[in-house]
């Protein structure tokens, strides 16, 4: 066990330094990527997260949460979660990440929700914005249906994943209780708020895009994601290897990728369910920034891993029956049913995925029983 710590502490220190040798060695690489970072934020993040964030804002300090309370313990049950919590999930699954965790960590800070209830409300209500599906996807694939689709597909394996995750943490104890009963702002106030906040948002969310757009180029410069890609071009197809490598450090440069890839119209809007459901390292951190500590990280991770793998083996099962029933589609690549070797590969990457978040419930049952 010591040895893991060991290695555990000499690879945070060498990351560090190895990321700094890139950054010294490939400078305009990262210059380009952050420029790229710039334009994906301002085309695509910024304007579909700036009118949620603001009424977001606007709906916290209104008190309307606690006015839902009949309609949060309808939604909230099956997810075990409480009526506060289930009150914020249609906005959770409206806004889409990061939003949810900033709405998340909200209620926890006004003591509506406790830090597993949190975690259960996001495996639930973490999903990606369907202004960015419908508008920035369905334009990539030449149909806004098509973004809808996605968007719906990732919808119903949010919910799935709420059933999975649904005895995360165990029976909490009571939230602890605010002070009295949430006084409404009024909206002259409320609304210059709202905008601050929205705007330091979405200034750390810039960042973790630039960070990790930044990021991509310096390995691709490197050689390291061509080098990965040769390796699971064997386990992948080749033209889904790259998005799928480029998607994990960030949603919008994969999507983008996996839309214009020459692959059967199934198998991108597989691809396309599995990225936007687990939204990328970019997203991951985004949301522990605004999070801070209330939820581990890897519990986020594996919530996101599960969503995705939930969304992949759902869509690639059912995206054949369910486009052949529309010929409007059809245009775009022919459609051809899933083969041996994808629903072997599903299946794996969705055992692999079950016996990690098995493994994490385990550890979490045995920390709350010591």
């Amino acid at each position: 066990m010591t040895f893991f710590k060991r290695l555990r502490g000499l690879a945070a220190g060498l990351l560090p330094a190895a990321l700094l040798f890139l950054l010294l060695s490939y400078p305009a690489a990262s210059m380009d990527g952050v420029r790229r970072g710039l334009r994906l934020f301002g085309d695509g993040v910024l304007p579909a997260l700036l009118p949620f964030f603001v009424v977001c804002g606007l709906l916290g300090s209104s008190g309307l949460f606690e006015r839902l309370s009949p309609l949060g313990r309808l939604l909230g049950a099956p997810f075990g979660l409480r009526p506060a919590c289930g009150g914020a999930l249609p906005l959770c699954l409206l806004t889409g990440a990061p939003s949810g965790a900033r709405l998340a960590a909200d209620l926890c800070k006004r003591g509506q929700a406790t830090p597993d209830e949190a975690a259960r409300l996001l495996a639930a209500g973490t999903v990606t914005g369907p202004l960015f599906l419908l508008g920035s996807v369905g334009a990539w694939l030449g149909s806004p249906a098509l973004g809808a689709f996605v968007y719906l597909m990732q919808l119903l394996c949010a919910f799935l994943n709420g059933l999975l995750w649904r005895r995360y943490g165990g029976r909490a104890s009571a939230p602890p209780a605010p002070a009295g009963k949430t006084r409404a702002v009024p909206l002259p106030q409320a609304l210059p708020e709202a905008l601050s906040g929205a705007c330091s948002s979405l200034l750390l969310i810039c960042g973790t895009v630039c960070f990790f757009s930044a990021l991509a180029s310096l390995l691709e410069a490197c050689g390291f994601l061509t080098a990965l890609e040769q390796t699971l071009s064997g386990l992948l197809p080749a033209e889904a290897v790259r998005p799928l490598l480029l998607g994990t450090l960030e949603l919008t440069a994969g999507c983008e990728g996996a839309a214009g890839a020459a692959l059967t119209l199934p198998l991108r809007l597989s691809l396309l369910c599995a990225l936007s459901s687990f939204g990328g390292l970019s997203v991951l951190l985004q949301s522990a920034c605004f999070l801070q500590g209330l939820i581990p990280l890897r519990i986020c991770f594996l919530q996101r891993l599960s969503h995705a793998a939930l969304s992949f083996c759902l869509c690639r099962l059912l995206s054949p029956f369910l486009l052949d029933a529309l010929p409007a589609w059809a245009s775009l690549l022919p459609i051809s049913p899933p083969s041996l070797a994808a629903y072997a590969y599903a299946g794996l990457f969705l055992c692999a995925g079950l016996a990690a978040l098995l493994r994490a419930k385990r550890r979490a049952s045995t920390r709350a029983s010591s």
